[in-house]
This record gives C-alpha cells, sequence and structure tokens, in this order.
C-alpha cells in the first residue's frame, strides 16, 4: 500500500603521587536492559508528539529491527515533506538535506531530566557506527516512567541533567548522531533508566491522516506509514496548507 506523506574527564594525577588510584570512567549512556518490561504497570502519564507540525513513523514497536529487545517499544519519526519539489533520496547527502536534521525536539511531558549527552558528532549520511550513544537525553515523568529521546545534534542540547522541563519545551534539534544512519527521531517510553529498558507506551492529543485526506482522532498507537499531527495549536498555525506527502526511508 503506498502512502503520501507531507513528507549523543581525564585529569593528570599529581607528578607527587607513587600510587595513583585507578581512574572510574564515566559511562556515556546507561547500559542496557536484557528484555523490554512487556508487563510493566499500566502507563500513568499523558505523553504528546515530540515535535510539532506533520510527521510520519518510519519504523514502529517490536519491528524485528534496532526496536527489538530491550528497545522493543520504541518508534522513530520523520517530518513529512511535500510531493512537489521533495528531493529525490538517492541526491540527499548532506545532513541538510532531510527535513527532520535542526528539528526542534519537544518535552512529551512534564519531568526531571535524568541523562543528557550532546558532544557525539553528527555521522555523515548512511554511514551508521555499531556503538555510538549519540547524543540523547532522558526525562523522568513518574516512578518508572521515563522517555528517552536520541540521535539529537550536536551541540543543540537546551537542558542538563537536574533541569524540570515541561511538555512542549525545546529540548534541542534532530540530528544524526549514534547509529541513526540518516536523521529521524527516536523515541522510547522506559520502565527503567539503568538499565534501559522499554515499556509499552501510548500517546494523546494527536491525530492521523486518513487515504482521503481527512484527519481522525489516533489511537493513541502509532505504527509504521501513518502520517501524524499533534493537537496542540496545530490548527492555528497551519490551517488551510495543502496536504500532500510522501514517506521518507532512514531507520533507526
Amino acid at each position: 500500500m503506498a502512502f503520501l506523506w507531507l513528507a549523543f574527564w581525564l585529569a593528570g594525577l599529581p607528578a607527587a603521587d607513587a600510587h595513583p588510584r585507578p581512574r572510574r570512567s564515566v559511562p556515556m549512556e546507561p547500559p542496557a536492559g536484557a528484555v523490554a518490561l512487556t508487563s510493566a504497570p499500566p502507563q500513568t502519564i499523558e505523553l504528546t508528539l515530540p515535535f510539532d507540525g506533520i510527521w510520519g513513523v518510519i519504523q514502529g514497536m517490536d519491528s524485528g529491527d534496532t526496536h527489538s529487545g530491550y528497545a522493543a517499544y520504541a518508534l522513530d519519526f520523520v517530518p513529512a515533506e511535500r510531493l512537489r519539489g521533495a528531493l529525490p533520496d538517492k541526491q540527499r547527502w548532506r545532513l541538510t538535506d532531510f527535513p527532520c536534521f535542526g528539528q526542534p525536539v519537544l518535552a512529551p511531558a512534564d519531568g526531571e531530566v535524568v541523562w543528557a549527552r550532546d558532544s557525539a558528532p553528527d555521522r555523515p549520511a548512511r554511514k551508521k557506527v555499531a556503538r555510538d550513544a549519540g547524543n540523547f537525553v532522558i526525562v523522568r515523568h513518574a516512578e518508572a516512567e521515563y522517555t528517552e529521546l536520541r540521535h539529537l545534534r550536536s551541540g543543540s542540547l537546551r537542558v542538563k541533567v537536574g533541569d524540570q522541563v515541561v511538555r512542549g519545551q525545546p529540548l534541542a534539534q534532530c540530528g544524526n548522531s549514534g547509529n541513526a544512519g540518516t536523521p529521524h527521531l527516536h523515541i522510547g517510553l522506559l520502565g527503567s533508566a539503568d538499565p534501559i529498558a522499554t515499556r509499552p507506551m501510548r500517546f494523546s492529543r494527536y491525530e492521523v491522516l486518513q487515504p482521503d485526506g481527512s484527519w481522525r482522532a489516533g489511537d493513541g498507537l502509532p505504527t509504521v506509514g501513518q502520517i501524524l499531527r499533534g493537537l496542540d495549536g496545530f490548527r492555528l498555525r497551519h490551517a488551510g496548507q495543502g496536504l500532500d506527502h510522501e514517506p521518507g526511508n532512514p531507520r533507526d
């Protein structure tokens, strides 16, 4: 079925110290858990989409690709593009050729930043690195309810560990750090942040584009191929705009 898309310290010891103590390395990210938390308690927080405008789902939950095991309950998004005038995918080599690169990443709910990394480089397009945490932020919203947002743009992080954030607050920009391949936004709801383990998640206050061009309230579970828009302020900013779309194809 064809879909049309409006298409993440080294200090020298004193010379006089004849018996230096071992240095303790600081991990770049929390370790990964063994499995996802399939039987987690019911979700208590309301999650809204972590972006503004019209975006598409390019990888869903438990996809059998990179969203498996501890990362089974995660989603990947890219902005939708207008069909007319869109640059063909094979001609996209600069990161700025991808509409996701540089887009604001928003807090999906109120909470506290508990992990953040901003020093990883943005990799060239389609150059995946298997072991690179990339840039990311993890926000604690409630007991055993955290969101992680990954592949953030180098140097774009606007928050630090300990900061309190509110729903809709810009946290960073979309980038191509870590194992992104091409720019996109990865989000997961975590039942544990150390080790990382995703859990089932539901979203609220969004609509899904229908084949006839109309919009219908989302059921809380975005799936691959859907085109979505958040409701908060959308109609006021985008009233009267056309709705032609085409899909993107980056994967996490």
